[in-house]
């Protein structure tokens, strides 16, 4: 699956050529480690892509950062939040995957960084909070409904060959399209007013 961490034979965690060992006297690190990194991994993709324009390089500092993370997963304060402790990591590999690439692409300058990395942060919460409402509207949508988001945004299918399959016309596609990112753009502003509510009451 695109954007996700290889946890696998040639992951941070499991490779047996590539990573160092675990960390001395604690041969529960790997798992503990690999349970982090999957439940983390999507946050850790989405805030490097505020920083790096392009989805390829954007992955690429994700596995990057993986392996620090990894390689300094012994110096990790287990009482604290993952998160953090892996976003300052990534910020940092994102620095020096632009160094790599500064001659070759315009980047950011790097106090546009520092700008957009503690604007992310600063956001963490509300940004948490809207993709917790989009998750639960989507889950509402039929499995038909559902199948037509993601192949036309998450697989970049053209809508000529979605009508074409479906024995539509383009413009009725394109309706159907409309309609639903209104019934989701709906569902989601009364999920967030009715979390905002609650908090608020507390």
């Amino acid at each position: 699956m695109p954007g996700r961490l290889k946890i696998g034979a040639s992951s941070p965690v499991n490779s047996d050529h590539h990573s160092p060992a675990a960390p001395a006297g604690d041969s529960a690190a790997g798992p503990q480690f690999a349970r982090l990194l999957v439940r983390h991994d999507r946050a850790l993709l989405r805030y490097i892509m505020t920083l790096l324009p392009r989805r390829d390089d954007a992955e690429e500092v994700l596995q990057r950062t993986a392996t620090v993370l990894w390689e300094k997963f012994a110096e990790y304060d287990r009482e604290r939040e993952f998160l953090p402790w892996a976003l300052r990591v990534a910020y940092f590999e994102v620095l020096n995957f632009r160094k790599q690439i500064a001659r070759d692409r315009l980047v950011f300058r790097e106090d546009v960084m520092e700008q957009l990395a503690e604007s992310r942060q600063s956001q963490a919460a509300q940004l948490e909070a809207q993709r917790r409402a989009l998750a639960l509207c989507l889950n509402e949508l039929s499995d038909q409904d559902q199948a037509l988001l993601r192949r036309r945004y998450a697989d970049s299918e053209t809508i000529a060959a979605l009508a074409d399959e479906q024995g539509k016309t383009a413009k009725a596609l394109y309706r159907r399209l409309d309609r639903l990112r209104e019934a989701i753009a709906r569902c989601a502003e009364r999920r967030l007013r009715a979390e905002l509510s609650l908090e608020t009451s507390q």
